[in-house]
């Protein structure tokens, strides 16, 4: 329930941000993003070059957080911790006439030690993003887009003494083509409509478990006329969708935002089920190049089924992860 609360709160912060400095982002976007970051504190994204000779922008961040326990005759309890986790935030966009072309990445892993156990992972994204785009008015591009959201290690589900491999390098990995119309009514706010969408989702393991994880273990029936569920190394579906990005800066560049909502629809299989995926993020400047973090991520995949420590089969679940930290961050 309070995790529940801390999403509702965040989500209402994500949306009420955006309209605190609208009126004068438009030019301030460019201003910012060639600042430095101790000098302008948080930049804005560029979203493109106003310059026809020199139509792309590029840049980002990389930042590092970290944190140390270390206890020594420590009488209430406890034990040594080390966390480490890096990200990266990219972007190189490019506009001449009507013609866009922008291209995203954003990188995030973190390992934790507890003791002598065995460092673990917490978090692990790699999410590229590519987009096209024609102008066809002032605030509506024709688009087409590829997303690909996978992991870069293998990850894990510990139960008691037991280690599940549920993941691994690559795999699964989604693939997201789309096409469709993107209303930009201003630098903050992209809201992409596609009515021809195809989700495709692959992974090279044989494991059942990363296969399972990653819904691709399908109903079929054997000779027999009994299911059975049967492991399948890749599925496409096709359907259509709406993805909505909210970034930007707020209270004169001290907090950086950025959100972005996923809903997408399998016309083929039942389609009332819709795949959510929702993730936000917001940086607080501290002083120069340190900054307090946060990050959500919320998804709901009807073919992503659970299963108990004991191996029962259980119905899709809502999926919560949240994340704060400081971090040293560099910007350019």
């Amino acid at each position: 329930m309070a995790a529940q609360r801390i999403y509702i709160v965040f989500l209402t912060i994500s949306l009420v941000c955006p309209f605190i400095d609208m009126q004068a982002q438009d030019d301030a976007s460019i201003k910012a993003a060639k600042a430095t970051a101790a000098g302008a504190g948080l930049k804005q994204y560029a979203k493109f070059s106003s310059d026809e000779k020199h139509p792309w922008v590029h840049g980002g961040d990389v930042s590092l957080s970290f944190t140390s326990t270390s206890l020594t005759n420590w009488s209430g309890g406890g034990e040594d911790q080390i966390g480490i986790a890096p990200s990266a935030n990219l972007y190189a966009n490019y506009k001449k006439g009507k013609r866009t072309f922008e291209n995203y990445g954003i990188f995030s892993y973190s390992l934790l030690k507890n003791g002598d156990r065995k460092a673990v992972k917490n978090n692990d994204n790699l999410s590229l993003i590519s987009k096209i785009g024609h102008q066809l008015s002032p605030k509506w591009y024709y688009t087409a887009s590829l997303l690909a959201r996978t992991q870069f290690s293998p990850g894990y589900k510990y139960t008691g003494t037991d280690t599940i491999r549920i993941s691994d390098f690559l795999a699964p990995i989604s693939l997201f083509l789309s096409i469709g119309m993107d209303y930009r009514p201003n630098n903050t706010i992209s809201t992409v409509f596609s009515p021809v969408m195809g989700k495709a989702t692959f992974a090279r393991s044989d494991d059942q478990q990363v296969l399972s994880n990653a819904g691709l273990m399908k109903k079929e029936q054997d000779e027999n006329g009994a299911d059975i569920m049967v492991p399948h190394k890749s599925r496409y579906e096709f359907g259509g969708g709406i993805v909505v990005n909210v970034k930007g800066n707020a209270l004169k560049n001290k907090i950086s935002y950025n959100s972005q909502l996923e809903l997408f629809s399998n016309y083929v299989q039942q389609p009332e089920n819709i795949d959510v995926t929702f993730w936000a993020t917001m940086k607080f400047l501290i002083y120069k190049n340190i900054s307090a973090d946060l990050r959500f991520d919320l998804i709901y995949d009807d073919d992503k089924k659970t299963t108990d420590d004991d191996g029962t089969a259980r119905g899709a679940k809502l999926q919560l992860k949240n994340y704060f930290g400081a971090s040293l961050f560099y910007q350019f």
